[in-house]
């Protein structure tokens, strides 16, 4: 693993000294004190610690711990909190990387990791969301041994960090003085195998941990290793459109064919894709544990990952974009549907291209953290934490080499009638394998780079009033950075020195599955040196160079209480936290011909109350009321004052540094049965009344103040100055919308070695996106709500061996309201059904056999534009095992 450079910000170092300890476990939100480690012998034994803690929490809250050591339950972690009722994830390569948490996607959800916030960015395909620059936590950076506990926080407390509209997630690390042994050590190793790659891949864990005889000092530490070969494969459309008028329509009857021909919406690039991915991920934890007295206690931790990977993406197509040459094309023959679709064509005079692009891809994340806690008295505790995590996602190459048909002849194919999601493509007799029909015409590289940081400080006081009632209060203090950079060398050939034939710059490529189409795909590293590509001036691309600097100081006071209303044990708490956001932003805006940079600094405060009980009708039955003001802050991508400033027009383009953050009222009303032991059967009501939601507008008639951007970017001398109205496109504050569901859980084992595992929820959401055309207000679902997700796991377990599957479904969900594409009112995914399976045999105390399935339904990734759903995307990655050993002691 590369040795990474680490500082802390004089800010950080400075409240460190003023504060006096610190605290090593995560708070649960009645403000006990929660393990973060347990080591359990068992599947089963790992359920009924995890229900035991959800059963404990005044909060909704649940979680998920490791069966034994440094054994998760899945090898992602996205996929193991899919497995949460109200979790849905998002999936990258065939691995999970982002989660939504009761409809609300992973922008409105915040990661902690050993109690600090932190913030996790790496790149995916474009149809994967591309390179994150947003708030969301990307979970596939990380290796699943690496932790031992993760826990959802679905409702908010004044002690919890805000941000959050959806969740907060803990992730957490093991402390070696939980261990039982003096010395402990465990090994892991598997190797996979993916049956559409048909690549086998390694992947290890090793996990050390003492302490002293007296157990007052620990130490551990953690490496995990893990390679991945992926192929990914099948059809996309790059949406759909109908921008382009074809140039004659034989096939057409007359010229009122003609015109409904010219009005059907047609695939703007309708092709076959090949995605390569090759993924490293290391992994290092390290830990120090200090517990001089019964009262005290210090930890000291380090988490460090990186993520290296290539991705070739191979593809042959043929653009009829708004670009491409539709204006030039024969339609010979054609279908049409009710919803304006044309689901077959057949096209003369076609321009087909062929794209291979590469890229290199880096994470490196790190993170280390001081925490302590020391107990004055039976009434007065203290507890505080003080680190710093950063995120650096570089793709340093991201070249894509482009041939372009020549002399081409004979008709082209796409063919929707029988298959709506795979389009069936034929280039008829046209050789896509024959090197003179191709010549090498463009190239392009853009090298991006994306960091992030977060520099966290809290303490907290609690005291104990009465035997009934505590308070506690802190303080915090987070200074985030976020810089996002790409520049770009797109050269078309003809302007440096002319196209070049393909000769000895390309190999023959095919799909694995789908179809028996062969083409040539171009050879990038010869092509970029036959151009000399490295070498030719990177330009700087204005709208993604900026950045962002936000200090979120927040303070809490909040009384909690543990009583009785009559008979029936009573606890909860009641509280409020203030959070001062102090954002600047930089961006560069282009004035006429003049390139500006921008910096604009805004400040916010929120008061957030908040209120949590627990009423325990019975012994076995808790009756649970929550209510909270929540907020998320606004994404990063929409904080930038770059765009375009039109002083001859009076058009203002530019993101919008002024938004305010998401603002929500949140209600949960939940009923809990735990009806035999390690079982449960529950009910929640939730409810999210979202007072504000971020659109896209224009506004005619604005004033130049309204823009938030300074005076001093404009010329004088030309037609709009400040005291001028100006037309201004932006991100703004919209009037938000309301979110209602339920979840339902059943958990119970049956016997003395079965058990199940099931969960239902159900979440429906209208929000306002602005207005259309026509000045209609646009209603829609929350973009990332499923409807309907639910989980069902079995799981057969006994000293010697055991087994479990899981179903994990998720309903069709929005991506974009409204679309990109023109003819198209909205862009979603399809649902899920992932079946996973694993099992293990123990050989001795100390040693067994593990195997595990993952995806055997081979789910494919389809995507689709307009409510009619027309595909998108539709690829694959295949099914993928794990035949591995462990062995501790």
């Amino acid at each position: 693993m590369r040795v990474l450079n680490f500082k802390l910000k004089p800010l950080v170092c400075a409240v460190a000294m003023a504060t006096p300890a610190f605290a090593p476990f995560a708070l649960a939100q009645d403000g006990e004190m929660l393990e973060e480690v347990v080591v359990t012998a068992s599947y089963r034994e790992s359920l009924a610690r995890a229900l035991d803690q959800k059963r404990d929490a005044v909060g909704s809250r649940d979680v998920i711990l490791a069966e034994d050591i440094a054994d998760f339950p899945d090898l992602n972690l996205a996929e193991s909190l899919q497995r949460i009722p109200g979790v849905a994830i998002s999936r990258d390569a065939g691995e999970g990387r982002n989660v939504s948490v009761r409809g609300l996607g992973p922008q409105f959800t915040r990661v902690r990791i050993n109690g600090m916030e932190a913030m996790s960015t790496t790149g995916g395909t474009d149809s994967s969301g591309g390179a994150n620059r947003s708030r969301a936590f990307d979970f596939n950076t990380f290796a699943s041994e690496l932790f031992s506990s993760m826990a959802v926080n679905k409702t908010s407390s004044a002690d919890l960090d805000e941000g959050s509209l959806g969740a907060v997630i803990d992730l957490s690390t093991a402390k070696p003085l939980d261990y039982k042994d003096s010395l402990t050590v465990a090994v892991s190793g598997q190797l996979g195998y993916n049956d559409l790659a048909e690549e086998t891949d390694p992947r290890g864990s090793i996990l050390v941990a003492g302490k002293n005889d007296a157990d007052t000092f620990g130490w551990g530490a953690t490496y995990s290793y893990s390679k991945r070969n992926i192929l990914e494969e099948g059809f996309s459309a790059v949406r759909w459109s109908s921008e382009r008028d074809f140039a004659s329509c034989s096939g057409c009857a007359d010229q009122a064919e003609f015109d409904t021909v010219n009005g059907g919406i047609y695939p703007r690039i309708p092709r076959y894709g090949k995605l390569t991915h090759e993924q490293e991920r290391t992994g290092f934890t390290g830990t120090l544990q200090w517990r001089p007295t019964d009262s005290t206690e210090f930890s000291l931790d380090y988490l460090g990952s990186e993520f290296d990977a290539t991705r070739d993406e191979e593809f042959v197509e043929v653009s009829i974009k708004e670009s491409g040459n539709a204006n030039e094309m024969d339609v010979l023959d054609y279908a049409i549907d009710a919803n304006n679709t044309l689901t077959y064509m057949q096209l003369d005079n076609v321009d087909t291209r062929i794209e291979h692009r590469f890229d290199k891809l880096n994470t490196k994340f790190q993170q280390l953290s001081l925490t302590a806690s020391h107990e004055f008295n039976d009434k007065l505790r203290i507890d505080g934490l003080i680190g710093r995590s950063e995120s650096k996602f570089e793709n340093p190459v991201q070249t894509t080499i482009i041939f372009d048909a020549v002399n081409q002849s004979g008709p082209f194919t796409y063919d929707a009638r029988s298959d709506s999601e795979f389009l069936d493509l034929d280039w008829g007799t046209f050789d896509l394998t024959d090197g003179d029909n191709f010549m090498f015409t463009e190239v392009r590289d853009r090298p991006n780079q994306t960091d992030n940081s977060f520099e966290n400080v809290s303490i907290n006081l609690e005291y104990d009033l009465t035997d009934t009632w505590s308070v506690k209060g802190g303080v915090s203090v987070k200074e985030y950075t976020f810089d996002v950079t790409e520049a770009r060398r797109d050269t078309k050939l003809s302007a440096i020195g002319g196209n070049q034939p393909v000769d000895g710059l390309f190999s023959l490529t095919s799909l694995a599955e789908g179809s028996n189409i062969i083409w040539l795909t171009p050879d990038v590293s010869k092509a970029a040196a036959a151009v000399d590509l490295y070498n030719l001036p990177a330009q700087l691309r204005d709208q993604d160079d900026r950045s962002v600097e936000e200090t979120d100081t927040g303070f809490y006071v909040q009384a909690s209480w543990d009583s009785e209303i009559s008979g029936m044990p009573l606890r909860g708490n009641i509280g409020v936290r203030q959070v001062t956001t102090d954002v600047t932003s930089t961006g560069y805006t282009k004035v006429g011909s003049d390139l500006v940079e921008v910096e604009v600094n805004r400040e916010y405060t929120d008061t957030l109350p908040s209120l949590n009980a627990v009423l325990a009708v019975t012994e076995d039955i808790n009756l649970r009321f929550s209510y909270a003001k929540v907020m998320a802050r606004p994404d990063l991508g929409n904080l930038t004052p770059g765009g375009s400033v039109d002083q001859f027009n009076g058009n203002v383009k530019f993101g919008n540094p002024d938004l305010d953050p998401f603002r929500a009222d949140t209600f949960d009303l939940g009923v809990e049965w735990y009806f035999a032991d390690d079982a449960l059967i529950s009910l929640a009501l939730f409810r999210k009344k979202i007072d504000s939601f971020i659109i896209s507008t224009t506004e005619a008639g604005q004033t130049w103040d309204s823009t938030g951007l300074p005076v001093s970017i404009l010329d004088p001398s030309l037609n709009f100055t400040e005291d001028d109205l100006w037309t201004v496109s932006k991100k703004a504050n919209g009037n938000g919308g309301d979110l209602n569901g339920f979840e339902m859980i059943w958990q119970q084992p049956i016997g003395d070695s079965f058990g199940v595992i099931t969960n239902y929820t159900f979440v429906d959401s209208e929000v306002e996106y602005g207005t259309d055309g026509n000045g209609d207000i646009i209603k829609n679902d929350l973009l990332g709500l499923s409807r309907n997700t639910y989980n069902i796991t079995g799981y057969f377990e006994t000293d010697k061996m055991g087994a479990r599957i899981s179903y994990s479904y998720r309903d069709d969900y929005l991506t974009a309201v409204p679309s990109g594409s023109a003819g198209n009112d909205l862009e979603g995914t399809k649902g899920t059904a992932n079946i996973d399976l694993a099992a293990h045999y123990n050989l001795s105390d100390n040693l067994k056999l593990t195997f595990e399935a993952i995806n055997l339904t081979d789910e494919y990734n389809s995507q689709f534009v307009d409510s009619s759903e027309r595909s998108s995307v539709y690829h694959h990655t295949g099914r993928q095992y794990y035949l591995g050993a462990a062995y501790s002691f």
